[in-house]
């Protein structure tokens, strides 16, 4: 499992009800360099319940924009809501499983 730094949240109205998007230099640090990925996005506080597969709120795309402000998460209103109003989280990805984990 690679994960990100820790990420500043902000919700995109613009956004299809699954995405979120990261700058590209943020991507690095999960090893990803492609504009676009499919992943099933998990959102919680814990890695063991991630683990399990517990937090599933779907399959969405991730989507590398330089437009997106560096060390920020912006994420559609679906997802946002999943965050509990968090306003930092961090990306933990494993394969094609993603988890936004948050305080």
């Amino acid at each position: 499992m690679v994960h990100s730094t820790v990420l500043t949240v902000s919700v995109e109205n613009r956004f299809p009800e699954m995405q979120m998007a990261i700058h590209p230099n943020d991507a690095l640090d999960l090893d990803l360099i492609t504009r676009e990925y499919s992943f099933f996005i998990y959102a919680g506080s814990s890695l063991d319940n991630f683990k399990e597969g517990k937090g599933l709120i779907g399959e969405g795309e991730l989507h590398l924009l330089n437009e997106c402000p560096l060390g920020s998460l912006q994420v559609s209103e679906k997802i946002g809501l999943k965050l509990a109003g968090s306003e930092k989280a961090m990306l933990i990805l494993d394969g094609k499983k993603i988890l936004l984990a948050y305080k």
